[in-house]
């Protein structure tokens, strides 16, 4: 059972996207809560609340917490390792409707002309987005693309015309400093930006010429270890070795 429909959650806004990953982090504590109850442990009024259920196809807050109660009722009856592969169910729903969708097909064949007519494609990004942009600048080069990826965030920003380069951005928030920094530095000497993001209300995402963004749940790890973002990339991995996959074959 799917408790949210990926298709939907482009039409969120910043406010009822937080609304969204709260209640996907905490869906035992929602299912028990009223709607000032969350409201107060989410920060989001009560208004953007019932705009979010409306919004993903819900009457109102009882049924959200109906369908929460059902899809933790499904869970319950699975085992471990079947649990696990239901928390990837978003991604999985991302991957499924992405092969038969019309935007994806246009947003990657226009990533890949981007990419083919520019003289050099770079990737920023760093943590976790850092060591997917050394994958996809591997898998880019080995189609003939001129690349190399940047992963440290005080890297030297570009003092020349770079108007010949597309600058591809990995960035779960789209929110680090140090990545807006480069990519408003990277647009100001002219180059094209491509940026894949959780969502498309972000900083980068704005200052992007094309952004793909796959609205998955925000999840970090533990506290003794640092906040360190653990939300699925499957999803990148999948829109990078698209765009491979379409370069190669014009290739």
């Amino acid at each position: 059972m799917e408790l949210f429909q990926y298709e939907l959650l482009h039409t969120l806004n910043e406010s009822e996207f937080s609304v969204y990953n709260y209640v996907t982090k905490h869906l035992e504590r929602t299912r028990e809560m009223n709607i000032r109850e969350l409201s107060g442990e989410s920060g989001m009024s009560t208004t953007t609340i019932l705009r979010f259920c409306r919004k993903m196809g819900f009457s109102g807050f009882t049924e959200l917490k109906y369908k929460i109660g059902k899809l933790l009722e499904e869970q319950k009856e699975k085992e471990g390792s079947r649990f696990f592969l239901s928390s990837l169910a978003p991604a999985v729903h991302f991957l499924n409707k992405s092969i038969h969708s019309k935007e994806m097909e246009d947003a990657l064949e226009t990533a890949c002309r981007m990419c083919r007519e520019a003289v050099k494609v770079l990737f920023l990004g760093i943590g976790t987005s850092g060591n997917l942009c050394d994958f996809g600048a591997r898998i880019l080069a080995g189609v003939g693309i001129s690349t190399m990826a940047i992963t440290d965030p005080f890297y030297p920003p570009p003092v020349n015309n770079m108007e010949d380069t597309v600058l591809i951005i990995l960035s779960v928030s789209g929110e680090t400093p140090e990545i807006i920094f480069q990519a408003d530095n990277y647009k100001k000497r002219k180059a094209r930006i491509i940026s894949i993001t959780n969502t498309n209300h972000s900083t980068v995402a704005r200052l992007s010429d094309l952004n793909f963004a796959y609205y998955m749940p925000v999840a970090f790890s533990l506290p003794e270890v640092g906040k360190i973002n653990l939300t699925t990339q499957l999803p990148v991995v999948y829109i990078l070795e698209s765009l491979m996959r379409l370069l190669y074959m014009e290739y």
